[in-house]
């Protein structure tokens, strides 16, 4: 029986409405196409089911203009695939080039090391010059590469940072062993380029040995290994060019990389026009409603300057009496207390709680954070009183508002649903916070902190306004005055620009190649696939190993088993030699797929739905497929080792 029989008899698990898929991939190419401004795609054709499908796809999106096929033969390709090639472009009518690769080969060839040489990786070789050629023709015609990888290929087959680089989430920076699925960390939206929340989908780690490629300077620290994708603005003398991703080791072609600054960042609530604040004064309960401005102002002068204390005070109180006899036997007629004579009635002492909020602002002439103060408090008649070097408010209401951002200094941190704001709002935050603990120069300024969490919070909300920030540890000092040793804690030093999107260009000649010898890892950050990540007190925006050797820009049918790329085939008139063709990649004269694979596609693929769409244990899964135990384990094994490879470039599911 021809494959494709087989496989319309056994598609149990795998079966799809065809007509449905089709539109839904071309609907994503278009998309693809579209937001990156490109003019069409280039694709390699092979005469393979992979790259058959996906040509033929690319021309109902696009139009046979609009794309591209390249013939890439060595000498042990099969005449076979090189004729189907050929003739499916033909019938598409698209311009096709026809490029072969011995020639290059055996400029490598003389060029490489022979010594411990692995075959697989020799063979390589030869994909890695068909990328090349790929990116040239579609560079030099303004397009995008398209790739032809399945999932069947995908889920079976290390790079990214080394240990000491974290990524940022939500609630601060978090290594490779505290980094787990779900942390809600900051990527960059390509297309609008504002910072965005995402959640870590996957955290892949794997033991290596090898190069890596540090990137080292004043804004930057970040060690990558050579394949890792860097985001990169398309220009580095223009911070609003386009972002794009790019190879470390690529990169140390340019002179300058500039990385990326957000735009803002949006919110993600929608905000209300002001926040309620309820408070007692002179035994007087009003509850006012102050501007986002003003809150958000004087909550940044609260956290860099200010305190929240509670005290008690004693006082004596008669009991048994009520409130009017209390006052006519302890008050005199001008209204003071008077002592209170033995034998009147029993006294007893009754404690009262005191809230005062203090703001340390001395009075300086041009102390505008002070005036500021004042002016908002009694633009909202709130009572306060002012000392030579302080502002100080009495209220509970007062104290609960200001105390949510921590009391003490090594406490202090902006409440989450604070940094929920939109980045017109938290601006306000921002030089409430700068009016009060730092100094400030036309490029950059510092604010100081000893609070770990308060040193996390700024940068975060740097970030969010299109600030780029660092951070330096300051180790506990012990100066001496007057002879006496004064002790002071640990401190951050956090340095950030002055202007939205200051940018700052990473030199590749500072870069350096250097050896490395432990654990790499990388997160799987969908739909935009970079993230916010810090080393050494300094961050950046970064991507992750792009899909397997990086040699694509999309994706079209990633998500689909070759099993059902074959039945898509089948389904877009693809002649049935195509359809059925053996699996066949061809790394050297006689090689197949299932020299690599522990079985061959059609059964391989009920296998992987077994185990990873359907959740079946690996002997439910022998039992149903008909599989061997130590097949399907096998299997799973290989699914484990190429994890790499599942951090996705754009595919159709991600946009």
């Amino acid at each position: 029986m021809a494959l494709l029989g087989r496989l319309q008899t056994r598609t149990e698990g795998l079966s799809m409405d065809y007509a449905k898929a089709e539109r839904e991939i071309v609907r994503f190419i278009r998309k693809v196409v579209e937001d990156s401004r490109s003019s069409g795609a280039v694709i390699g054709l092979s005469g393979g089911i992979d790259s058959s499908v996906v040509g033929a796809l690319l021309v109902r999106a696009l139009g046979k203009e609009k794309v591209i096929g390249i013939l890439m033969p060595a000498s042990h390709t099969p005449k076979q695939d090189t004729e189907d090639a050929r003739a499916l472009a033909k019938s598409w009518g698209i311009k096709t080039y026809e490029v072969g690769i011995d020639p290059v080969f055996s400029a490598f060839e003389k060029s490489l090391p022979k010594e411990g040489a692995d075959r697989v990786a020799y063979a390589n070789v030869k994909a890695r010059i068909r990328m090349v050629i790929n990116y040239y023709i579609a560079n030099s015609n303004g397009m995008l590469v398209a790739g032809t990888g399945d999932r069947s290929e995908d889920m079976i087959g290390f790079f990214c940072y080394d240990e000491k680089t974290r990524v940022v989430t939500s609630d601060g920076p978090k290594d490779l062993n505290e980094l787990k699925t779900g942390d809600c960390v900051f990527s960059i939206d390509p297309k609008t380029q504002y910072i965005v929340e995402s959640n870590i989908e996957e955290v892949f780690r794997f033991p290596y040995e090898g190069e890596m490629i540090h990137f080292a300077g004043r804004g930057a620290d970040v060690m990558v290994t050579p394949n890792h994708r860097m985001l990169i603005h398309t220009s580095s003398s223009t911070p609003n060019s386009r972002l794009t991703f790019k190879r470390a080791d690529e990169c140390l072609d340019k002179r300058d990389v500039l990385t990326p600054v957000p735009l803002r960042w949006a919110g993600s609530i929608t905000p209300p026009s002001s926040i309620q604040l309820s408070f007692e004064q002179r035994r007087i309960r009003r509850t006012v409603k102050l501007s986002l401005d003003d809150a958000f102002y004087i909550l940044g002068l609260f956290i860099g300057d200010g305190n929240a204390t509670v005290g008690k005070v004693v006082v004596p109180v008669k009991s048994r009496l009520s409130r009017v006899e209390y006052t006519r036997t302890c008050r005199d007629k001008g209204g003071n207390f008077t002592p209170i004579e033995p034998g009147m009635t029993e006294v007893r002492m009754k404690e009262y709680n005191t809230f005062e909020t203090t703001f340390s602002l001395p009075n300086y002439t041009k102390d505008a954070a002070r005036q500021r103060l004042i002016e908002i408090l009694g633009k909202y008649q709130i009572g306060y009183h002012l000392t030579k070097d302080t502002v100080r408010i009495s209220s509970e209401g007062i104290y609960d508002f200001f105390s949510q951002c921590g009391i003490g200094a090594r406490n202090k941190h902006i409440p989450n649903w604070i940094l929920a704001y939109p980045s017109e709002y938290l601006v306000h935050l921002l030089r409430g916070l700068k009016d009060s603990d730092g100094r400030h120069s036309e490029s950059m300024s510092v604010y100081y902190t000893s609070s770990a969490r308060l040193r996390d919070d700024f940068t975060q909300l740097c970030f969010k306004l299109g600030r780029r920030a660092s951070v330096t540890y300051n180790d506990p000092k012990r100066p001496q005055i007057n002879g006496k040793v004064i002790r002071t804690g640990s401190s951050f030093t956090i340095s950030y620009a002055h202007k939205q999107r200051s940018q700052h260009a990473m030199k590749s000649r500072l870069a350096k190649k250097v050896s490395y010898k432990g654990v790499v890892w990388c997160p799987s950050v969908p739909p935009f696939e970079n993230v916010l990540v810090e080393r050494n007190g300094k961050y950046v925006f970064s991507g992750n190993t792009k899909y397997g050797d990086g040699g694509v820009d999309f994706l079209p049918i990633a998500h689909l088993y070759k099993t059902q790329v074959r039945l898509l085939g089948a389904h877009l008139g693809l002649p049935e030699p195509v359809v059925n063709k053996p699996a066949s990649p061809q790394l050297w004269p006689g090689h197949k797929a299932v020299d690599e694979i522990p079985i061959e596609y059609e059964r391989l693929d009920l296998v992987l739905a077994g185990l990873f769409d359907e959740k079946r244990t690996p002997a439910e899964v022998a039992k149903t497929t008909g599989v061997g135990i130590k097949v399907v384990r096998d299997v799973i094994r290989r699914h484990r080792a190429s994890a790499h490879k599942r951090a996705y470039p754009p595919m159709l599911g991600s946009w």
